[in-house]
C-alpha cells in the first residue's frame, strides 16, 4: 500500500496538474524533462562531492532552480517516478544507473519513496531543504530516520512524494522465516565410511570435539585439503536441524500459551481463571523483554477474539480486560520507550500493530514517549498510533498542547486534527497563536482537516500571520472549508494596496483559493485584476494577472471562460499570455 503526502502531509487544496498527454507538448515536456533530470542529478553529486563552501554550488543550484521554474511556470506540475534504479516521465525513463555505489535512485527507492512532485511556486527555501537531504541520504542512519521521515517534518509548501506505507507492507528478512525455510536452503553431501569411521573414533577413542572441528573450519586451510571431511552426517545435521527449530520456534512457550487460552475458554472458577490471566500477562512481559512485539500482538489479538466471540460472564470479562488495560500501565509504555530508543530496536511496524491493541489507558504514557524520543522514525509510528487508539480521548490528548516544547506541541497539533473532532478546535486555537511557525503551520493544516464554521472563523484569522507559507496554506484551506462564506475576505485581501508587494508564491495561493471557491461573484473583481494597467511594476502586474486569470480557469463556468477567450485576442501582450497560459492549464 502507498500513500500520497503532497508537501509531506495532506497538503489541502493543492493541486497536482497533468501535463500534456500526447503530440507536441508530449514530446516537448518530455524534452525538458529530461534536461531538467540531468541538471538535478548532476546537483546533487556536485553537493555530494564537493565541500560547502565551493562556490562551484551557488551555479549548480541556480541552474536547477531556474530549469525547474521554466518547467512549472509552463506545465504548472513535474511528477517523477521513482523507480529502483531509473527516474521516468509520464512513462518515459530519464534516468537510470543500476551501480549501487552511484545511483541516486536506489538510495531514495529503498527508504520508501515512489514519486517526487514539484509544483508551481516552488520556493527557493525549499530546493534548499531537498538538496541538503538528498546529499544526507548516503549517511542517514537507518535505524533511526529515513527520508520520508526527514522530508515529512521539513513542511515543504510545493515539493510533495509519494511514498510506502512502512507499517502495512511486509519488511523483506535475511534470515529464514522458519525451519522449513532453513531446510530447504541446507545443502549437503553424503560423506566417505572411513570420513565417519574416523569422526566416530576419535583419537585413541576419545569423544569427538566439535568445537575444535568448528574451528579448524574457520581457519585458513591449504587448497590441497579435502574439504569433504567438513560435512556434517545426517545424524549431526538432524541435531543442528532440532536445534535451529527450537530457536526459532519455541513450541512449548506458545503450548503454553495455547493452554492457558484453553483455560480461559473452559475455566469456570474465578481463582484459577484469574491464574491463567496473571499468566498470560507474564507471559507478555517476557515478550516485550525480548522485543518480540509481532508474538505480543499475537496474544493481544487473541484475547479480543474471546472478548468478541466468547459467551462470558461479567467477571470473565472483566478479567480478561485486564490484559490489554495492563499492558498499557505507565512501567509497560515506558519499557517500550526504552526499546524504542535503541538504534538497534524492535521493527516499528510490529510495534505499531501491538501499541494499536492497546486501550485509552496507554494514551498518556505514550505521548509522553513521544516527547522524549529523538528517533523521528519512532515519532511518526507513534503520532499514528495515537491518532487511532485517541479517537473518541482527545480530552487525553488535549492538556498536552500545553507542554514548553515545540515539537511536542506540534505532534499533538497533527493528531487532533487527524482525528478530525470539533472538541479539539480550542487547543488547536491555542497552537494558532504559537510563537514556533512550524506548530501555526501544523494548526492551519489540522483546522482544514476538521472543517466547519469555527474552523473556518480560525483559518480566516490565519490570513494575516506574519508567515508567508502559514498565509498561503491559511487562503487554500480557507476556501476549501469555508466556500462561498471565505469569498469576501479574499477578495477584500487581493484587493488591498498592500497585496501587488507580496511574493509571487502567495499572489498565486490567494488566487487558487479564489478560483476553488468556484463562484461567479468573484469574476467581476478578478476581471478588473486582469485588465487593470498602470500604477504596478511590470513584474507585479504580470503576476497579479497571472493569478486572476488562473483564478478564472479554476472557476471555469461560462462566464469565467468568455472573458479568458476574450483576453485571449486583447491588444496587452501579457493580457494575452496570461489568458493563454490559464486556458492551457485548465484543458491539460
Amino acid at each position: 500500500m502507498a500513500e500520497e503526502i503532497p508537501g509531506g502531509k495532506e497538503e489541502a487544496g493543492l493541486e497536482v496538474e497533468t501535463p500534456p498527454s500526447e503530440g507536441k507538448d508530449l514530446s516537448e515536456a518530455i524534452a525538458q524533462a529530461r534536461d531538467l533530470v540531468n541538471t538535478f542529478v548532476k546537483t546533487i553529486k556536485a553537493f555530494r562531492l564537493y565541500p560547502a563552501e565551493n562556490p562551484s554550488l551557488i551555479g549548480f543550484r541556480e541552474q536547477l532552480y531556474r530549469k525547474l521554474q521554466l518547467f512549472l511556470n509552463q506545465y504548472h506540475s513535474l511528477t517523477l517516478k521513482i523507480g529502483e534504479s531509473d527516474l521516468s516521465y509520464q512513462g518515459v525513463p530519464l534516468y537510470e544507473n543500476p551501480d549501487l555505489k552511484t545511483s541516486l535512485t536506489i538510495v531514495l527507492y529503498k527508504d520508501g519513496l515512489r514519486e517526487l512532485h514539484f509544483m508551481e511556486g516552488l520556493e527557493e527555501w525549499e530546493l534548499d531543504g531537498l538538496i541538503d537531504l538528498l546529499k544526507r541520504s548516503e549517511s542517514i542512519n537507518q535505524m533511526e530516520d529515513d527520508l520520508v521521515t526527514l522530508m515529512w517534518e521539513k513542511d515543504f509548501l510545493h515539493i510533495g512524494y509519494l511514498a510506502t506505507d512502512e507499517y502495512l507492507e511486509e519488511m523483506p528478512v535475511i534470515i529464514p522465516e522458519d525451519a522449513g525455510q532453513f531446510r530447504e536452503k541446507l545443502n549437503f553431501e553424503p560423506l566417505a565410511e572411513n570420513v565417519l569411521r574416523d569422526l566416530g573414533e576419535g583419537a585413541e577413542g576419545e569423544e569427538f570435539d566439535y568445537y575444535e572441528l568448528l574451528k579448524e573450519v574457520e581457519s585458513p586451510r591449504p587448497p590441497s585439503v579435502d574439504r569433504s571431511v567438513y560435512f556434517l552426517t545426517p545424524e549431526e545435521l538432524e541435531g543442528l536441524r532440532k536445534e535451529v527449530e527450537a530457536e526459532v520456534a519455541p513450541t512449548f512457550v506458545f503450548n503454553v500459551i495455547d493452554i492457558l487460552f484453553e483455560i480461559l475458554a473452559l475455566e469456570k472458577t474465578p481463582g484459577p481463571f484469574q491464574d491463567a490471566a496473571n499468566v498470560l500477562l507474564k507471559l507478555l512481559d517476557a515478550l516485550m523483554t525480548l522485543g518480540e512485539f509481532q508474538k505480543a500482538g499475537d496474544l493481544l489479538t487473541r484475547v479480543n477474539i474471546i472478548l468478541n466471540t466468547y459467551e462470558l460472564e461479567d467477571w470473565q470479562v472483566q478479567i480478561i480486560q485486564q490484559l490489554p488495560e495492563k499492558a498499557g500501565d505507565v512501567s509497560r509504555i515506558e519499557r517500550i520507550g526504552r526499546i524504542l530508543e535503541k538504534s538497534d530496536g524492535a521493527r516499528l511496524e510490529e510495534v505499531n500493530r501491538y501499541l494499536v491493541l492497546l486501550k485509552p489507558n496507554a494514551v498518556q504514557p505514550l505521548i509522553k514517549i513521544l516527547g522524549g524520543l529523538n528517533n523521528s522514525k519512532a515519532r511518526r509510528m507513534l503520532c499514528e498510533v495515537l491518532i487511532e487508539i485517541g479517537k473518541g480521548h482527545t480530552d487525553l490528548i488535549i492538556p498536552f498542547i500545553d507542554d514548553p516544547r515545540w515539537f511536542l506541541v506540534r505532534n499533538i497539533t497533527y493528531i487532533l486534527g487527524r482525528i478530525g473532532k470539533e472538541t479539539s478546535l480550542p487547543p488547536i486555537q491555542k497552537a494558532m497563536n504559537h510563537q514556533e511557525p512550524r506548530v501555526r503551520r501544523e494548526a492551519v493544516q489540522a483546522l482544514g482537516l476538521i472543517g466547519g464554521p469555527k474552523a473556518s472563523a480560525l483559518l480566516g484569522k490565519a490570513l494575516a500571520d506574519g508567515d508567508v507559507r502559514i498565509r498561503c496554506m491559511a487562503a487554500l484551506n480557507f476556501a476549501k472549508v469555508g466556500k462561498k462564506a471565505s469569498l469576501p475576505a479574499l477578495l477584500e485581501t487581493i484587493q488591498g494596496k498592500e497585496f501587488s508587494k507580496k511574493d509571487a508564491a502567495e499572489i498565486k495561493a490567494f488566487f487558487d483559493a479564489i478560483g476553488m471557491v468556484g463562484s461567479n461573484e468573484a469574476i467581476q473583481s478578478l476581471q478588473k485584476l486582469l485588465e487593470q494597467k498602470g500604477w504596478f511594476s511590470t513584474g507585479k502586474r504580470d503576476d497579479l494577472r497571472l493569478g486572476a486569470a488562473g483564478a478564472l480557469a479554476l472557476i471555469g463556468t461560462p462566464e469565467a471562460r468568455a472573458i479568458l477567450e476574450a483576453g485571449r485576442n486583447s491588444k496587452d501582450e501579457s493580457i494575452r499570455l496570461a489568458c493563454t497560459q490559464a486556458m492551457r492549464r485548465k484543458t491539460i
